[in-house]
């Protein structure tokens, strides 16, 4: 940067040699009585030539380039340097044409009002422009950085001179727009005065389906989105009842124009999973049959075939799991949803039927560390279905994932019909639970140990018949 502000120092040094070249061969030709007057006369032209260019590069450099290059933030020095800029090489274009051939144009601008119409008629466009950029850069209209709508055309204002705003659009494409365009048309500054901007979105949902149902799934999907403002917060509302659907338009906030594309699919594909979740229905223009009865009795028997692999519902037999799995389903996530979050209640167990998923844990003083990954057939959430307790860490699905969701619903008439379930689920719960592995480690005798483990046991027992109100 500093190479480049000092490079017309060293160019308009180097004209001042050349020039000092030629005055030195003309005084020394001259105290030798050499006569050339015809090389005399190009001598001193050249002379004349290269003095006036070393100047105006030190000129602009002394009057605009050094000034203005620590001014540059503020949004009218572009146009005041291209002023004064313009005005030393137009001083200079009279020097040159007066010195080198005699040509002396002052009078005839100062006194011809026909030549001065005539210049006023063919830069009548230029001066609109001109005139415009001056407005631009004292209003504050646009300025470099703001993302902008100009004659239809959107992108980021790389520089606004005295003739043309510069927008890079989003494929990054250059437009240079004349600056006359944001006088006769609209202009949209979605940076100035403020950065803050709604991200909208449109979607239809079943008339089957409660609003207030749908509107809290929408709002609650927009609370985890990346890029998105919790102040204000997301909003939506009702916009028509529709031929085939009721129509909602979810509202949220960005503070970067340039993150709405990202951010409005981010929301189209967080929709899919949410409804599909909370079983809201997109409908669309045609007549649909559902055979749900048949779905919903092949889904229970994946769920069986899944449940009765898993150690701690070992005890549970196969009608009491048979109505278990009818209280469960499937639920799919998407890439970077939150499953569950740490801290939050919960009565509902997950085991992955497809998919990834990362387990973060939040320390006391607010790091969040991955504690582990995991995959196809694994599960979690086990204390929060049998004991209600709250969810010990946050999971996210690092992949598009499908969840088989256990309720704690179908638990209560097992515990009824089968009393010894609760035990022996208690104690293969205390097996698992990872606050017995830290007491075991600071145990000294297999005596504390056994005693923990039947001390654990006992809490899991109390905690399960409070939680289903049994025994």
């Amino acid at each position: 940067m500093r190479a480049k502000l000092l490079k017309p120092l060293f160019t308009s040094l180097i004209l001042y040699s050349i020039a000092g070249i030629f005055k030195a061969v003309i005084i020394i030709a001259k105290a030798n009585d050499l006569n050339f007057p015809q090389l005399f006369r190009i001598g001193e032209k050249s002379l004349t030539l290269f003095f006036t260019l070393g100047t105006v590069i030190l000129l602009r450099w002394l009057i605009a380039d050094a000034p203005f290059s620590m001014l540059r933030r503020y949004t009218i020095a572009p146009l005041l340097k291209s002023i004064i800029t313009f005005l030393i090489y137009f001083g200079a274009a009279l020097v040159l044409l007066n010195r080198l051939f005699g040509i002396n144009l002052t009078p005839l601008l100062t006194t011809s009002a026909v030549l001065t119409g005539i210049l006023a008629l063919s830069l009548q466009e230029i001066l609109k422009n001109f005139f415009t950029g001056l407005w631009i850069n004292t209003e504050r209209v646009v300025a470099k950085g703001d993302w902008v709508r100009i004659a239809n055309v959107e992108g980021e204002v790389l520089e606004v001179t005295w003739n043309t705003t510069r927008v890079m659009t989003r494929k990054n494409d250059l437009i240079y727009i004349p600056n006359r365009l944001l006088i006769e048309g609209p202009t949209e500054n979605y940076t100035y005065p403020s950065s803050l901007h709604a991200v909208e979105v449109d979607i239809g949902a079943s008339y089957f389906d409660p609003p207030n149902k749908v509107k809290n799934v929408l709002i609650e999907l927009a609370k985890d989105l990346p890029h998105v403002m919790t102040e204000p917060k997301a909003e939506a509302w009702i916009t028509n009842y529709g031929d085939f659907s009721i129509n909602y338009r979810i509202r949220a906030w960005v503070n970067d124009f340039r993150l709405v594309p990202y951010v409005k699919t981010e929301i189209n594909s967080r929709i899919w999973y949410a409804f599909r979740r909370n079983n809201v229905e997109i409908p669309f223009p045609m007549r649909v049959n559902y055979a749900r009865q048949e779905k919903k009795h092949f889904e229970t028997e994946i769920i069986m075939n899944s449940l009765k692999d898993i150690e701690f519902l070992s005890p549970i037999n196969y009608d009491e799991l048979r109505n278990i799995a009818a209280y469960s389903s499937f639920e799919t996530f998407g890439t970077g949803e939150t499953i569950v979050k740490q801290g939050d209640t919960g009565d509902t167990f997950y085991l992955i039927h497809s998919g990834i998923v990362d387990v973060l844990y939040k320390d006391s003083a607010g790091n969040e560390k991955p504690l582990a990954t995991l995959k196809q057939g694994e599960f979690f959430g086990e204390m929060s279905l049998l004991a209600g307790e709250p969810r010990k860490a946050t999971v996210i699905a690092h992949d598009d994932t499908s969840c088989i969701v256990v309720s704690s619903k179908g638990f209560k008439s097992a515990f009824i019909k089968n009393p010894n379930l609760a035990e022996s689920l208690s104690e293969l719960l205390a097996k698992r639970s990872d606050e017995l592995e830290k007491i075991k480690n600071l145990a000294v005798s297999e005596r504390e140990k056994l005693e923990t483990e039947i001390s654990l046991k006992k809490n899991i027992l109390n905690k399960i018949k409070n939680f289903f109100k049994v025994g």
